[in-house]
């Protein structure tokens, strides 16, 4: 018993010395791309996609303790790796259009059939855990995205 203990003990020792599969980076960020600038997104939404969206679909990943030890700090930046490049907040002002409107009404789509946020995440962050008020809003999030086109057109037609 005290062998495999020892053994099991070198083996973890070892996995934090190997290299990363994995590397968590952030990207420069500029404020005005980020979610958080666009006017038209409505403060409860926002406050939604903070507490259960944004640590892997943004460049603001807020990383847990156990973010540090391999091998879940692997699989912590394999997630939010992918995560970004399907969709990242921090560039939501650089996507044309037709992309936030898509992201919106996609998320929608995952938050309704509990896709999203992961199994995994809502295990470790209950704050996460989505209620139907916060679905409901989140569902309204591609009606709030199609204000803010219309708001853009409108601003660049009066300037012309």
């Amino acid at each position: 018993m005290k062998a495999a203990a020892a053994i099991a003990f070198l083996a973890f020792v070892i996995l934090q010395m190997a290299p990363a599969p994995y590397q968590l980076s952030s990207a420069p960020l500029d404020p005005r791309a980020a979610i958080s600038a666009d006017p038209d997104i409505p403060y409860h939404i926002q406050s939604v996609l903070r507490r259960a969206c944004m640590d892997c679909h943004s460049q603001e990943t807020r990383v847990p303790w156990y973010g540090r030890v391999a091998p879940a700090s692997w699989l912590l930046a394999k997630d939010v790796t992918e995560a970004r490049l399907v969709m990242d907040l921090s560039h939501w002002g650089d996507r044309p259009a037709a992309g936030r409107l898509a992201l919106s009404s996609a998320a929608c789509a995952a938050v309704k059939e509990s896709k999203m946020p992961k199994p995994q995440y809502r295990m470790m962050h209950p704050e996460a855990r989505l209620s139907p008020q916060d679905i409901e809003a989140l569902c309204g999030w591609p009606k709030a995205v199609l204000a803010s086109i219309a708001r853009q057109k409108s601003l660049s037609a009066a300037s012309r």
